[in-house]
This record gives structure tokens, sequence and C-alpha cells, in this order.
């Protein structure tokens, strides 16, 4: 069976199972709470037509959160831990959207405990659905499933890469039957490398010659699949090699070395019947940013109602202990070059910048009030952002803003130093809880914001806020920042 086809079966199956699963432990929720003696009882029992006629729309919902946060995309289908946190990704988000229909449209209250039960039990059910499925495609992949014959043409790091990268996941039967191209020196490579990239698969490839060989090779070898990479500085060996595979029946995968240009997206489309090689996209679409902006709101109003005292203690120790207004703005460059006014508890004289225009925190920094120095080792100074985020010019995560006059000066500095506002500034980020903060490296500093922008998702924004209390308090005692 051709693997293509294989595929699309198996994940037909698995959309198929996914939706049984979810029902039957909608069904088994019934049980758990209602006919056994695990939780308290209820007096009287409710309805059971009320809790099964929604069994169709609890799965036409989880079935579109599933397809919104990527959990039946081509690389997340198999088992493993991409595939795991979309699928928890997935649940969670399902079961508040479920919740919320079964709240505004149904007249019928569900029991709470029922709606706190499932989605743990959906999680449980899925993982052990989705194993158990991964274990029949592997059986029948390596019985079934035609191993897919690949050929490599050329060389360079960008076609070692690929290799690696292949080698490690293994998401298709694969046989690499040699290369095609100059055979490269044999060199150690950096220890950076190594860690990034892995073993060198591409050494172990059978060397089949140089591309004057490929007719002869594609007739001998039975050949599926060319994959043809070289590096920029050889860009025009493409052409003789493209035109004379336009002449065989085999599949052609071209890797353009483009990649250098480009820092967190990188991707291939169609215009109008044209191929694209696309950079830089916004890294989260539509329903990602509407719900990074519900979080944002969500967050920011809870932590500001919580914290209620402290903000009133914190403005009534600033009026007491130096002139001026409690709050100090300043301009700051957020999402898309945007300036906005970030808002601060004033932590330095209203003058402090008179004579030396913005400079630069650091250390020996002695503008500060006494107060306002405490107030920034603890971050303190920075609690009415959250005000920010509620007016939408910021994020609870995101990269840390800058002053224009930074901004302006960086970006002639720091290669892809603007790409860190293609998303909003945020109180806290990956920089900042990896301890980049203060008078640091501010290349490494970017480095994280980009990892962090190519990297995004709404655990990964999770993650930085349960980080952030800890970092706080460790910079706090050890005085890192100022």
């Amino acid at each position: 069976m051709d693997y293509g086809q294989a595929f699309f079966l198996y994940t037909a199956a698995i959309k198929i199972f996914d939706g049984l699963t979810l029902v039957g432990i909608w069904y088994a929720c019934w049980y758990l709470r209602f006919d056994s003696n695990w939780f308290p009882a209820v007096k009287g029992q409710p309805n059971f037509h009320e809790y099964s006629r929604i069994a169709l729309p609890l799965l036409g919902v989880f079935s579109v959160m599933f397809h919104v946060v990527g959990a039946y995309r081509k690389d997340r289908i198999h088992f493993g831990f991409r595939a795991l946190k979309k699928v928890v990704e997935g649940s969670i988000l399902g079961t508040l959207v479920f919740i919320s229909i079964c709240y505004f449209l149904y007249e019928v209250n569900y029991s709470r405990l029922y709606l706190a039960i499932f989605p743990f039990l959906a999680i449980i059910g899925l993982l052990i659905e989705r194993a158990i499925l991964q274990g029949i495609w592997n059986g029948l992949e390596r019985t079934l499933v035609k191993k897919i014959r690949i050929l490599l043409l050329g060389a360079g790091e960008l076609l070692e890469m690929y290799v690696s990268k292949i080698e490690n996941r293994r998401p298709y039967p694969l046989t690499w039957v040699g290369r095609l191209g100059e055979i490269e020196p044999q060199t150690v490579p950096p220890v950076a490398e190594v860690s990034n990239h892995g073993p060198n698969y591409l050494s172990h490839v059978p060397h089949l010659g140089t591309e004057e060989n490929l007719h002869q090779v594609l007739e001998k070898y039975d050949i599926n699949l060319v994959v043809v990479a070289y590096p920029t500085q050889q860009a025009s060996r493409y052409q003789p090699i493209l035109t004379a595979l336009s002449n065989e029946l085999v599949g052609v995968k071209v890797l353009p070395d483009f990649g250098k240009y480009s820092t967190f997206t990188y991707s291939a489309e169609h215009e109008c019947g044209i191929p694209l090689l696309v950079f830089n996209q916004h890294p989260t679409g539509a329903t990602d940013r509407a719900l990074k902006r519900l979080f944002d709101i969500l967050g920011s109003l809870a932590f500001m109602m919580v914290f209620s005292p402290l903000y009133l203690l914190i403005a009534l120790l600033v009026k007491l202990t130096s002139k001026g207004p409690i709050i100090y703005s300043q301009k700051r460059v957020g999402a898309d070059g945007a300036i906005f006014d970030v808002y601060k508890f004033r932590s330095m004289p209203v003058d402090a910048e008179a004579e030396t225009g913005a400079i630069w925190a650091s250390a020996s920094d002695d503008r500060a009030t006494p107060l306002g120095k405490w107030l920034r080792r603890s971050s303190l100074d920075e609690l009415p952002q959250f005000f920010n985020v509620l007016r939408g010019d910021m994020s609870l995560v995101g990269p840390r803003s800058e002053r224009p006059v930074f901004v302006k000066q960086f970006k002639q500095e720091v290669p892809k130093y603007m790409l860190r506002h293609m998303m909003k500034s945020g109180i806290t980020g990956w920089a900042q809880v990896n301890g980049w903060r203060g008078n640091t490296s501010l290349e490494e500093r970017v480095k994280h914001d980009l990892f962090y922008i190519g990297h995004w998702s709404h655990f990964f924004d999770i993650k930085i806020l349960l980080m952030t209390p800890f970092v706080v308090i460790k910079d706090c005692i050890s005085r890192h920042a100022y």
C-alpha cells in the first residue's frame, strides 16, 4: 500500500476513534457521577435524556477545537509529546467552549461535578486510544506500507540537517538509497552544531557518484523521491538538475537555502497558482490571538483584584516618600512598531532625566529613590502595567518593550532586532525568566524573544507565568534587577 493512502486511512481512523472515545467517556461520566458510589449522592437523579442529547454537540465542539489547535496536522498525528500536548490543549479548550454553550444555550443546569470529571477522563481516554492506534499503525506500517526510496542530490549543512531531523523523527517509512554530489571533506563539527542537529547521518548515506550518474542511478535503484539541496553559493547548480529531473518519473523535493534570512517562520505557500516562500509571518492565527487576548483580560483583572491592597500600599508609600505623581508613564515601542504609554509606579525623582536624557539602567544607577530601588529590585514598580494589558497595549507574556530611542539604536546594531515586535510586549517573557534582564547581553535577549515568538503556544505562556514568581524572588534576593 502507498504511504499516502495508508496515512490518510490512519488519520481518518484517529478522528473516528477520537469521536467514539469522547462519546463513550461522556456516558461513562454518567455512571461515575450518578450510578456509582464514588461521589456524593444527589437528591433525585437527573433525566438521562437531558445528558444524552448533547453528546452530538459535544462531539462537534471537540472536533472543531482539535482542528483549531492543530491536533490533526501531519506532524502531530503520531503518538508523542507534540501529539499529547495538542490532545491536552484541545480537550481543555473544547471543555471550556462546551460548558459555555451548555450554560448559555440550554436551560438544563448540568452537574458541575459531572462537567469537572469529564475533561480529566477525556484526556486519559484519548491518550490511551491514541497509544493503541499508534501501536496498530506501527505494526501495519512495517508489513503493509511500502518504504519510500530516497535519493539525495547535493551537499551542504541544509542537506545534513534535513537527513538528521528526518532520521530522528522517521515520520514515514523510508530508505536512504544514496547521495549524488561532491564528496565533502570530513570535519569535526562544533559542539553547538552537534547539540542542535545531533549526529551527522548524511555521512552514513552511501555515496553513489556525481550528478552525471543521475539517470543511471534512477534506473538501477527504483527511486521514489529525489531530495535536492545546495548551499546558497552553489545555487546555479539547481537549474540543470531540475531540468534533468523534469524528464524522470520520480517525486522531487527542493530545499532552498533561504532559512538564514528568516527567524521564526519559513513556509511554502501558493498564491494564484504561483509557489511562494513566506518569511516572518505573524506566528499566531486569529483564533489564537483572540484566546490570548481573552486570557490577558481575565488574568490581569484577577491579578489586580487579588492584589488591590498591594497597589494601594505602594501608591501610598510612593506619595509619602517623594514629591511627584504616583504613576509614571513612558513612551515604549509595542507590537508592529506602535508607540504606547507604559505605566509604572514612579521610582525616580520627577526630573531624574533632565540632565542625562534617556540612559540604560545599570547597577550603578543612583537616580532611583530609596523606595524606588526596592520597587525595581522586586519588580513591583511594573504592577501598573496590568492596566496596559487591559487596554490592549501589552500582553501578560511577550518580549519586553523598549523606549523608541533605544529601539532606533538597537535595530542598527542587533540583527533581526525589530522582529521582536511581531507580538505584543509582555510584563514577563522567555528572556526575563531565563535571566536576560537588566544590563545583560542584548543579543541573548533578542535570541530568547525570537525563540518565544517562533515556539509560541498557550501552554508556553502558562509555563512562563508559572516561572515568573520564582525568578522575581531570586532576582530580588540576588539584586540582579535594577
